[in-house]
């Protein structure tokens, strides 16, 4: 190559994902070429730290949530998700060398407030940003962090094709309160999406606690003013702060 390939095209290099003529060519550059080897060695770093910090292997694998099913009495917990034993190759969605930094899946909100998703699977474990949207494997599944700052409060929906709005991570029928201490939280237990099409994961961090019922009508008629199309969804409106995360099911 006569010029360096992008810190996005290494990573696809890193998680094995570029196509054989594609991946050859990139590979003879790295192997000529002292910066981008260095950026791959950045890389092993990076999912060095990424498996530190989520040991998704650490969980029982097999188990699935069945999102599909009716929802629960609001009188009961909707804690109960599924963990998966995933793959040990992280991609991180960037696109501009170099940008190796602790944690670039984090999407700041107010103060110090983040919030995170990864996937996890057959694939290749690894973040993704909000904003993007992601191609899931069969068989992966999805987790969540967050880092609360100030918030008191943390709920999380997702919404599919059919405008059907399943509430992934609430208690009782209104938000989860946040987990005492500093530094990233991760919801228990990780999810499997059914079905095929996309699915709109939205974490909702907020001061007050949430109506379950509430956010899930916000999620309808945003659905429905996008004429039906999860992909053209705008944020709910909801007290609080949002973030979204697209993904495409197989």
């Amino acid at each position: 190559m006569s010029t360096h390939p992008s810190e996005w095209t290494l990573r696809r290099l890193h998680a094995r994902e570029l196509p054989g003529p594609e991946s050859q060519q990139a590979w003879e550059h790295v192997s000529s070429c002292t910066e981008c080897r260095e950026v791959m060695k950045g890389l092993e770093a990076d999912q060095a730290r990424f498996e530190e910090e989520v040991p998704f292997d650490r969980f029982a694998a097999e188990v699935e949530r069945a999102l599909r099913k009716p929802p629960a009495a609001p009188s009961r917990p909707r804690l109960n998700g599924f963990l998966v034993a995933v793959a040990a190759t992280v991609l991180l969605v960037v696109a501009v060398r170099p940008l190796l930094s602790p944690s670039p899946s984090l999407n700041r909100l107010k103060g110090g407030a983040s919030a995170e998703l990864r996937i996890g699977g057959d694939g290749p474990q690894r973040a993704v940003l909000p904003g993007t949207t992601e191609a899931l494997l069969p068989g992966e599944r999805v987790r969540l962090g967050y880092v609360a700052d100030s918030y008191r409060y943390v709920m999380a929906v997702s919404v599919d094709d059919t405008g059907e709005v399943s509430a992934l991570y609430s208690e009782q029928g209104m938000s989860l309160p946040v987990e005492a201490g500093a530094g990233t939280h991760w919801l228990p237990e990780s999810v499997l999406f059914t079905g095929t099409g996309h699915e709109r994961v939205v974490l909702v961090l907020s001061d007050k606690p949430l109506r379950v019922e509430a956010v899930q009508a916000a999620a309808r008629r945003i659905w429905e003013a996008a004429g039906g199309k999860v992909a053209a969804m705008s944020t709910l409106g909801v007290e609080g702060e949002e973030l979204h995360w697209l993904l495409r099911k197989p």
